[in-house]
């Protein structure tokens, strides 16, 4: 009894260091499918967190020109209803052959001029050919019409008169003027559409 069981200890020793020189891999590492997968997976997350980058820069971009584009409309509706609104009676007016101008007098008796100015047009008149004007506001005492480009600059951009819809349209109407104004800088486009009816007519 005693020898077999010094037999068994022996062997239990000798089998626990013979198993001691061999390693038993039990952790994997990662084959080359699944490291592909991952970096494929990585490359869409990129690529989509890109492109919603780009799309809200672009966003931003249209957003803060509209506004620079409705800030500018409503300094220049401002400053033309104020003066429209001063117009002594009798004397709003256009020009008969030159459309979507706009002549009056304040109550000071200075004569002035609302109209479209681009620099390639050589002279005003009824047609406009180009894509975009600037409004001008000029002082005609003395003379029945500015000269091209004459007086103060009230917006730039505006939409040409000729062009598709929308379009912009300076117009009077009995004692009522239309000032219908489109401006377009790059892709955005803004319209605003004001009635003015002078105090004194």
């Amino acid at each position: 009894m005693c020898v077999h069981m010094s037999q068994m200890i022996e062997t239990r020793r000798d089998g626990d260091y013979a198993g001691m020189g061999r390693t038993n891999v039990t952790n994997r590492g990662f084959t080359i499918i699944e490291m592909i997968i991952v970096l494929l997976l990585m490359a869409i997350m990129l690529g989509v967190s890109g492109y919603l980058f780009v799309v809200g820069l672009h966003a931003w971009d249209s957003g803060m020109t509209r506004t620079g584009i409705r800030e500018d409309i409503s300094y220049a509706m401002e400053k033309m209803i104020r003066d429209l609104k001063e117009t002594a009676n009798g004397s709003l007016r256009q020009y008969s052959s030159i459309i979507h101008t706009i002549q009056y007098d304040n109550l000071s008796g200075n004569t002035y001029v609302l109209y479209l100015y681009n620099a390639d047009d050589a002279t005003l008149d009824s047609t406009y050919g180009e894509n975009l004007y600037d409004l001008h506001k000029a002082d005609i005492d003395g003379g029945d019409a500015p000269a091209s480009g004459d007086g103060v600059l009230i917006l730039r951009d505006l939409v040409s008169p000729d062009a598709t819809a929308p379009e912009t349209a300076l117009t009077i109407n009995g004692n009522q003027v239309t000032l219908d104004v489109v401006v377009q800088r790059g892709d955005e486009t803004v319209r605003t559409r004001t009635k003015v009816r002078p105090r004194n007519l």
